[in-house]
């Protein structure tokens, strides 16, 4: 490995920051301050405390590669910070000439060489960067690692990215995010799909959340994201942590916790179609001690929409309280509140012709009347306690409760003849509640002169989501395609809400365990599974009672991975993950169908350039999922009395490259940029050969920056954002006629300034599809679930910090 010549200097972006405002770069130890650094990698927790002393620590690199710091919290000057992260590493800091301070080996230190290795730990409580990337994430094992020692792809999008971009929900996110799709079945309700795939869970702190049943988004309000500090998003298979589900993806969105400062920022933002939100965000120590501290964050909308009848209140209540019960052990405990109430809620999107083509309509419109709507109202309580130990072992207990209420009328349309559709209210309750619980242990241990990491963790967690609803039996409204200016229909007076009856439980238990291995100084292999328990049972009472009821016992989803280093700079890998999926389809024999199997292989390389500032990633991918249910239609060949049976016999396979950028190009110029190409097929089956997710755009390019001008200009920043991706279709056949609904390629620009008025006010500028490019976000049949696109859209936003 080649040594630098020159010293390698950290803060870089703290010291310019810190001369643009006049502030001398310190040269002398500070006043103390409070540290709050998990335990990591030597050359991270170093970045870290340069950063916040806003001090100047030069070495060479080779001095501390493969060195790992202990945890560094409480009250420290920058030297006293230096020591507790320099404890057992055989090296010292020192002052130069100048007063600025560097590395060296300790008198008599043993100059063992340790393979490169960051010790599972607590992540840092919020995200301080203000850039584009991060150091380590651990949503795919549970080990914190950096992007590049985790041999799966992995996308973090930051708070800072996140404030740029305006994002202001899970789908801003996702649709900003590499490799992912977002799929509108309504207004309020939307699919995320990866890799030709439906992503069926969500993490919070690493705790999953279920919603793959299909009405999953009519119950759980959209996430907003005022209280996430960054949203990880993996990848592929990972039943390694999720047990469940299909090959697509994992997204982790990582709450906001409180510092040892007090800070708070208020936002205050007007946008288009009436469009008003505030938010407070506080976060303070709450004893002299700092040992207890907390934070809160509240957030309220009123808005409008682009559609006809669209409009939104939405309240938001989050709070978070920390407690250090000893040096050693701390204890948290909070909860989020968030209602929604939604005024003239689409349902299911507009229809097209009998051949697939799209009626001439505004995108304003939506055959919804001023007596659709859907209300949510969701509790989410939430705790874990954390125990690291003197040799560097941690253990966290995280658990979770959510409850999610709504109720809401919508409706459908159907075809009834050539452009007349009837209009079918329904009204539904909904109430769905999970919890979860994950305790895991992770740590380092030698093993052959050489110093490894291991995570040993177990699950359990349960869905229990109810619904009971029903129809107007007498209502009767015709839709004219051709004549929407006559389009009013009256509410339904005679809905039966107890007509239709649903209950979905599903159970979750696991154990796992992962390992990262040292094998050279430069070579680590991770090899880890889970071993899986999953219960389901759906319970339907409409003109007939029907249950079912299938389980899977025992089912192991192995994890394996080998990250090669080729230099400072890179590294290649490659992994193999999977995860399962139970089906409740009936075989042949009469039993159920096995569940599906999901396979990620992964190839690639990933980088670390400009003082590890900037990630950088190439991966290529096949992703198979076996065993999908194939109907049987010669109903002689099922059991006595089973009307349709079927075989596991499909398989589908997603074949594609992702590529990714992502950091701090310079300390002023961030830049993140993701393209994918998927291609997915049947691969077994009556359907070999033919395109399987035609609904996922082929090709994805998503492109963000952010730039502080330089000179008298540095108060402002300026940047912008694209996202482009191939057509996709629909295809099939209705009433004996065949149709295609196809959106064809598109792209989409934003923009965006914020000017600094001072050190704690901004005014940021949003302008969103600045080309006001007319498209659909997702089509779906000739009868519905056809969605416009939003508009051009601008936002307007003062922020101020204390």
């Amino acid at each position: 490995m080649r040594v630098l010549p020159v010293p390698h200097v950290l803060s870089v972006a703290v010291v310019l920051a810190a001369s643009s405002l006049g502030t001398p770069v310190q040269a002398q130890p500070r006043a103390p301050i409070a540290f709050d650094l998990p335990a990591g990698s030597l050359d991270a927790t170093l970045t870290e405390i340069a950063r916040l002393t806003k001090t100047v620590v030069s070495y060479d690199p080779q001095l501390v590669r493969g060195l790992n710091a202990p945890a560094v919290q409480g009250v420290y000057t920058t030297d006293g910070a230096l020591r507790a992260a320099l404890a057992g590493s055989g090296l010292e800091s020192a002052r130069t000439s100048d007063g600025t301070l560097t590395l060296r080996r300790a008198p008599g230190a043993q100059t063992t060489t340790l393979a490169p290795v960051t010790v599972s730990g607590l992540l840092p409580p919020v995200d301080t960067s203000g850039t584009y990337a991060v150091r380590v994430t651990n949503s795919a094992t549970r080990l914190n690692l950096s992007q590049r020692e985790t041999p799966q792809s992995v996308t973090v999008v930051t708070r800072q990215r996140m404030d740029d971009q305006s994002m202001r929900n899970l789908d801003d996110v996702m649709q900003a995010t590499t490799g992912i799709s977002v799929v509108q079945s309504g207004s309020e309700r939307s699919t995320y799909q990866a890799r030709g795939q439906q992503i069926d869970n969500l993490q919070i702190d690493g705790v999953p959340v279920n919603i793959n049943n299909p009405y999953s988004f009519d119950a759980i309000n959209k996430p907003t994201t005022e209280i996430y500090d960054r949203i990880e998003v993996v990848r592929g298979a990972t039943g390694l942590l999720e047990g469940a589900g299909n090959p697509a993806a994992s997204i982790n969105m990582v709450r906001k916790r409180p510092g040892y400062e007090t800070t708070g920022v208020m936002t205050l933002s007007a946008g288009s179609w009436d469009d008003y939100r505030t938010m407070l965000d506080v976060s303070s120590p709450l004893n002299e001690a700092k040992t207890l501290r907390g934070r809160a964050v509240t957030a309220y909308t009123n808005s409008g929409g682009f559609q006809q009848q669209a409009g939104k209140e939405n309240t938001l209540f989050y709070g978070i309280l920390e407690a250090d019960i000893t040096p050693a052990t701390t204890v948290t405990a909070g909860l989020s509140y968030q209602k929604d109430r939604n005024q003239g809620y689409d349902w299911s999107g507009l229809p097209t012709r009998a051949d697939g083509s799209f009626y001439p309509m505004s995108r304003k419109t939506a055959l919804v009347g001023d007596w659709n709507y859907v209300n949510k109202r969701n509790t989410n309580l939430f705790a874990d306690i954390k125990h690291e130990f003197d040799n560097g072992w941690k253990v966290t207990l995280a658990g979770t409760w959510l409850s999610a209420k709504s109720d809401f009328l919508g409706n459908y349309t159907q075809r009834s003849t050539g452009d007349l559709f009837t209009l079918n209210p329904r009204l539904f309750h909904f109430n769905d509640t999970q919890w979860g619980l994950d305790a895991y242990a992770s740590g380092p241990f030698q093993l052959l002169g050489r110093q490894h990491e291991l995570v040993v963790g177990a699950s359990t967690r349960k869905d229990d989501f109810d619904y009971h609803g029903g129809r107007d039996a007498s209502y009767r409204y015709l839709v004219d395609m051709n004549n929407l200016g006559a389009f009013n229909p009256p509410a339904p007076t005679g809905l039966d809400v107890d007509m239709w009856q649903y209950n979905i439980t599903q159970k979750q238990q696991g154990i796992y365990t992962a390992g990262r291995f040292s094998l050279t100084d430069s070579t680590t292999f991770l090899l880890g599974a889970r071993m899986s328990w999953f219960e389901y049972d759906r319970f339907a009472q409409t003109t007939v009672r029907t249950e079912s009821r299938y389980e899977q016992r025992g089912k192991v989803t192995p994890y394996a991975g080998v990250v090669q280093d080729l230099n400072e700079n890179l590294s290649a890998y490659a992994s193999y993950t999977e995860i399962f999926k139970p089906q409740e389809n009936i075989g042949v024999d009469g039993g159920v169908l096995p569940p599906m199997t999901g396979q990620n292989y992964e190839i690639g390389l990933k980088g670390e350039f400009m003082d590890r500032r900037v990630n950088t990633a190439l991966a290529l991918f096949q992703t198979d999922q076996k065993g999908r249910a194939d109907r049987i239609y010669d109903i002689d060949l099922c059991p006595p009395g089973v009307l349709s049976c079927y075989r596991a016999a499909e398989k589908v396979r997603s074949r594609g490259v992702d590529f990714e950028i992502n950091g701090a190009i310079t300390p002023a110029w961030n830049v993140s940029l993701g393209y994918t190409y998927t291609q997915s097929k049947y691969a077994q089956g009556p359907q070999a050969g033919q395109t399987f997710a035609s609904t996922f755009p082929r090709h994805l390019l998503k492109v963000s920056t952010d730039y502080r001008l330089p000179n008298q200009w540095n108060k402002l920043r300026v940047g912008g954002s694209v996202y482009a991706q191939s057509g996709i279709y629909n295809d099939g056949s209705s009433g004996g006629v065949d149709y295609k609904i196809s959106q064809g390629a598109y792209t989409l620009v934003g923009l965006h300034a914020v000017y600094d008025v001072n050190k704690n006010l901004a005014v940021q500028f949003n302008v969103d599809n600045l080309f006001d490019r007319h498209y659909y976000q997702s089509v779906g049949n000739t009868d519905y679930f056809n969605y416009f696109g939003a508009p051009r859209s601008f936002r307007l936003a003062l922020r101020a910090t204390f």
